[in-house]
């Protein structure tokens, strides 16, 4: 009887065992889909800078890239459309989640973290000094105060980083809307940066709100044909703003173009990878593990990824649950505990 009672105590214990973990740390190629950047650009640069990574990495590996915006990416790896997408920051996560504009419905536990790739995309606030000395305007302040008419060069909505989640709060914290542009006798010219900075060079656009990184060229150039300045602002406020979807205030130092007098506040974005809750464990170990430990080839992608670092992947400002397979590798290297 006691052999018996024994075998079913032993039985009970294999059976409560927790499973293997699968061994992840082989050679054998992936497949993966990565969206969120837009055909053209640096954030297509990017995404193909760190598929190519993941594919030395895991030879014939199918990882490429499908094109799409910021805002699309989030959704289409919540309906399982794509397995990761590059460019999401707190303001899709959040709009995502709680399924607001242009979210139609909430989207929460479809998508997961999976790392940080930089938190150098500063907004970029300018206005041309021509327009600016004709409106008497200097600040934010002075833009509520007198309700201007201005031809504004903004992204569409449907990319929430660079209105929602910047511009838009900027203004809520200043005193007035996006809405108040037109019904002040203002205008829009919607596009990505480099419509709106083209907007600024033709003068179809007074004022410019958009993400670049910081000392860009480009409009370092078109300052030196159209004058330009940087809208002042609150710190206080701006960091009010920043904070509605874990971002922060940062300031840009004078001298970081030429039209820079003194430091001027603006909100500073992290961007990230995210994964689709469907995507297995083995997909998302070996596509973080790839780009972990090829810190200096990440960097040598140039723009926003020149400052990566390993040790920041696991940076996690708006709490999103990590997906296992990132998680899993983040514990083995102490990265999270």
């Amino acid at each position: 009887m006691r052999h018996v009672i024994a075998s079913a105590l032993f039985g009970t214990a294999v059976l409560l065992a927790p499973p293997v973990l699968a061994d992840f740390n082989d050679k054998n190629p992936i497949t993966a889909t990565v969206t969120g950047a837009t055909p053209t650009g640096y954030p297509r640069v990017m995404v193909e800078g760190l598929n190519a990574i993941v594919r030395e990495a895991y030879p014939n590996s199918a990882v490429s890239l499908k094109p799409n915006s910021p805002g699309g990416g989030v959704l289409a790896i919540a309906e399982k459309e794509a397995d990761f997408t590059a460019t999401a920051t707190g303001t899709e996560i959040r709009l995502a989640n709680e399924g607001r504009a242009p979210y139609p419905a909430p989207l929460k536990g479809k998508f997961t973290y999976v790392m940080m790739l930089y938190d150098v995309q500063f907004m970029h606030f300018l206005m041309t000094k021509e327009w600016a000395d004709a409106n008497g305007i200097k600040t934010w302040a002075d833009i509520a105060a007198k309700k201007p008419k201005i031809r504004l060069a903004i992204n569409r909505p449907d990319n929430p980083q660079t209105t929602i989640g910047g511009p838009y709060e900027v203004m809520k914290a200043h005193g007035f809307t996006i809405e108040d542009i037109q019904r002040w006798g203002g205008s829009y010219v919607l596009g990505n940066s480099q419509i709106g900075l083209d907007a600024i060079t033709d003068g179809k656009a007074d004022m410019f709100m958009n993400a670049r990184n910081l000392g860009d060229s480009l409009v370092k150039d078109i300052a030196g044909k159209r004058p330009l300045l940087w809208i002042d602002g609150d710190p206080a406020k701006v960091e009010q703003a920043a904070k509605v979807f874990d971002f922060r205030m940062d300031m840009v130092k004078a001298g970081t173009y030429p039209f820079l007098d003194k430091d001027y506040p603006t909100v500073r974005q992290w961007v990230s990878l995210l994964a689709g809750a469907h995507v297995s464990d083995e997909v998302v170990y070996k596509y973080t593990k790839a780009i972990a430990e090829s810190e200096a080839a990440v960097q040598k992608i140039g723009g926003s990824m020149s400052p990566f670092k390993t040790a920041g992947m696991a940076n996690n400002p708006a709490n999103l649950p990590y997906h296992p397979g990132a998680l899993r590798y983040y514990k083995e290297k102490g990265l999270v505990k």
